[in-house]
């Protein structure tokens, strides 16, 4: 009986292990089975996310470029020689080169800069224009984004992924609307000129012979004319606002810009008794001539939409994040309401509250045509009681 409980026991043991290990085989075959599962999951959506970016890139005919920036490998796709009229073979070997052989030779340095710059700041964005020449010998007007993506061991710039987009549509409908603002503005002025001419005439000649509601209607002839000279101004400041994108940037201290613009306008500043705030303001990589003009208006607004009897007080500041310059200009002024600060951008748009005011509508337009340029955004926000802080950013695009 004791070699039977034995033996029933041996059984036993052994039944019990082939039970658990079963148990244990259909946990693992079980965990191999969601771990697959997972897997296939993890590779579908992976598809379809190349996929779904394959649709974007074809919907908006963009090329990608792919740069090992240790070893020096370079990878387009087809769409990339295609901008150009070209096949990927017919550009072989595709190396370090390939883009000079192609890149207008007065636009490469400004965009090789541009590149050294985003190796050098690897929190930045890439950007540059610059001409290539098609395969039938026109040049075609490209924009080059991209970034650093990832880094060695040691935090040395690894790899950067990139686009190039045909922007020659874009590049031509801004010249021809500077061509025509330019024509248009001539046009314009000239017939302008002659009516304010002759008025002065008229005035200093014939002015003892006319009565008081003559002189006056002389008084408004010269003033329409004399604001719509400075309406063609302002349409054509906007007009060029448009095709300065593709100006060469550079490096531009804020604070000397921004003394420079002080000076221009310190009659108007003594005659407000205003106060004009500089604070500490960065190097920023820019066009300068849009750049002044964007200061200039936002400081020019801020003059004119002030309180009676009230000292304007101005301040400019700058802070920064790992992307953006982002700087404010405050007012005691006026002030804007919550549910017009949208569309003061907006062209030719002035307040009901505007109107006392002399102006058009267009600098705030500009401003925002400008800082868009810049790859920023501007808005406005209360500044305390009274006035208005009107904030822009500058992307610190390479």
């Amino acid at each position: 009986m004791v070699l039977l409980a034995g033996f029933n026991l041996i059984q036993f043991s052994r039944r019990y292990k082939l039970l658990r290990r079963q148990q244990q085989d259909q946990q693992t075959m079980q965990l191999l089975r969601e771990t697959i599962r997972e897997k296939t999951q993890f590779q579908e959506a992976l598809i379809r996310e190349k996929e779904r970016l394959n649709f974007v890139l074809e919907g908006t005919n963009a090329a990608t470029w792919e740069w090992n920036i240790q070893t020096g490998q370079l990878t387009y796709n087809e769409t990339w020689a295609s901008l150009i009229g070209y096949t990927l073979e017919e550009i072989q070997p595709i190396d370090q080169n390939t883009l000079a052989r192609f890149a207008h030779p007065d636009d490469l340095e400004e965009a090789n800069n541009r590149v050294s710059n985003c190796l050098r700041d690897q929190s930045l964005f890439y950007e540059a224009t610059y001409r290539m020449k098609h395969k039938d010998g026109h040049w075609v007007w490209i924009l080059d984004r991209g970034k650093v993506v990832s880094a060695t061991e040691t935090g040395a710039p690894l790899k950067m992924f990139g686009t190039h987009v045909d922007i020659s549509p874009l590049k031509e409908s801004n010249e021809e609307l500077t061509r025509f603002a330019s024509v248009a503005s001539h046009d314009m002025k000239e017939p302008l000129r002659m009516i304010s001419s002759f008025m002065r005439l008229l005035q200093k000649n014939y002015e003892q012979l006319l009565d008081a509601k003559a002189r006056q209607y002389i008084h408004y002839a010269m003033d329409g004319a004399e604001r719509m000279t400075a309406l063609i101004q302002e349409l054509l400041a906007y007009a060029h606002a448009g095709g300065m994108q593709h100006n060469k940037r550079e490096w531009i201290n804020c604070a000397d810009l921004l003394n420079q613009i002080a000076v221009l306008n310190k009659a108007q500043l003594d005659d407000q008794g205003a106060v004009l705030k500089i604070g500490e303001l960065p190097m920023v990589y820019a066009n300068k001539t849009p750049l002044k003009l964007l200061f200039q208006n936002l400081i020019s607004n801020a003059l004119k939409y002030q309180l009676p009897e009230v000292q304007p007080i101005l301040e400019i500041t700058a802070t920064e994040d790992n992307f953006y310059w982002q700087f404010s200009v405050s007012d005691n002024g006026i002030g804007i309401p919550p549910e017009h600060r949208e569309e003061v951008f907006h062209l030719f748009k002035r307040l009901p509250t505007q109107h006392e005011y002399s102006g058009s509508g267009m600098g705030l337009a500009t401003c925002k045509r400008i800082v868009e340029q810049h790859g920023g955004k501007i808005w406005i926000d209360d500044n305390g009681s009274t006035g208005t802080i009107l904030t822009f950013t500058i992307r610190k695009t390479a």
